[in-house]
C-alpha cells in the first residue's frame, strides 16, 4: 500500500512525500491529499491514510511540510501567514510537479485542515471535497491555552523526546517556529472567516468535543460560512486527534462523505457528445 518516501523540490525547499495505494486505486477517483497538523508529519498519520484509501479505492498522497519530518530543516522564524503560503503556493506547486492535474479530495488535520480550507477557497476548480478535522478559522482562548501547555510539555514533560522520534534534527526548529507564530502579538487577531464564502466544495468539519485546542464554534462557523454544502461531526469523548482516538468513526464518515460527493466521469457519454 505505501510506496517509498521520495523527495522533491518545491519552490526553494526540499520536501518529503509518499504515495499510498499507488498501484491498486481506481484511476477515475480523485487523489486524497493528507495535510498534517502543526506538530505532525507523515509518520504521525500512522495507518489512517492507508485504511481510508483502501476503503475509498483512492490513491493517497502525504507529504512533510517545510521544516517537518524528513523535509528540509526550517531556517529562521515562520512568517505569520505561513498557512496561507502553504495553501496558495506550496500545495499547488507540489500537485503540479507530481502531475496531479484533476480535482483532489483533501483531508486536513488541525493546521492542515486550515490549509485545506484556504486551498479550497483559492482553487475551487481543483477541490472535489474536503474534510477539515480539528481545524482553526480563528483563535479561541482555548487554542492559546493549548499551545502554551504544549510549550510547557515540550520543555518539561517529555514532548520534545516524543516528537524527536518523528522529526529528528528538525524537532526544535519545527516546534519553536510553530509555537512562536501562534503566541506572537501579530497573530492575536488571526482569522480566515472572510474567505469561507469562497469555498464551493462540500466540507465535512470534524471536532472532538474534548479538543484542547478548539471548540465546536470552529466547526459551526465553517459549515455556516462556506458557500458549498457543509456538515459537521462532533465526536464525544474525543480530543484533538479524532482520526486516532475515534478512528473507525472518522473512517466511516469520511469514506461515506467522499463517496457521496464523487461524480465519476462517463467517458463513453462524453465521447458521444463530441
Amino acid at each position: 500500500m505505501l510506496q517509498m518516501i521520495k523527495h522533491i523540490n518545491v519552490g526553494e525547499h526540499r520536501l518529503a512525500y509518499q504515495w499510498i495505494n499507488d498501484n491498486s486505486h481506481d484511476p477515475g477517483k480523485p487523489v486524497i491529499v493528507f495535510l498534517h497538523e502543526g506538530l505532525g508529519c507523515m509518520k504521525l498519520w500512522k495507518d489512517f491514510p492507508a485504511r481510508l484509501c483502501k476503503m475509498t479505492g483512492c490513491r493517497g498522497l502525504m507529504y512533510d511540510r517545510y521544516g517537518y519530518g524528513q523535509s528540509a530543516k526550517i531556517e529562521g522564524p515562520r512568517e505569520n501567514d505561513f498557512l496561507y503560503h502553504e495553501a496558495a503556493s506550496v500545495l499547488p506547486g507540489l500537485l503540479e510537479k507530481l502531475g496531479i492535474n484533476g480535482q483532489v479530495f483533501l483531508f486536513g488535520h488541525s493546521d492542515g485542515g486550515t490549509i485545506s480550507l484556504i486551498f479550497s477557497a483559492l482553487y475551487p476548480a481543483k477541490t472535489a471535497a474536503l474534510v477539515a478535522e480539528a481545524s482553526h478559522i480563528f483563535l479561541e482562548p482555548v487554542t492559546l491555552r493549548g499551545i502554551k501547555q504544549a510549550i510547557h510539555n515540550f520543555k518539561n514533560n517529555g514532548l520534545r523526546e516524543k516528537l524527536q522520534k518523528y522529526h529528528g534534527d528538525n524537532t526544535d526548529s519545527m516546534f519553536y517556529s510553530w509555537a512562536n507564530v501562534w503566541t506572537s502579538e501579530e497573530t492575536a487577531g488571526w482569522s480566515i472567516e472572510l474567505i469561507l464564502p469562497e469555498i464551493q466544495a462540500p466540507v465535512l468539519a470534524i471536532q472532538g468535543e474534548k479538543d484542547n485546542y478548539g471548540t465546536a464554534l470552529q466547526t459551526e462557523a465553517i459549515t455556516s460560512g462556506v458557500r458549498g454544502p457543509g456538515q459537521h461531526l462532533h465526536i464525544p469523548d474525543c480530543g484533538h486527534t479524532p482520526h486516532h482516538e475515534q478512528r473507525d468513526i472518522v473512517l466511516k464518515h469520511t469514506a461515506d462523505f467522499f463517496a457521496a460527493h464523487f461524480e465519476p466521469v462517463d467517458a463513453e457519454n462524453d465521447a458521444r457528445q463530441l
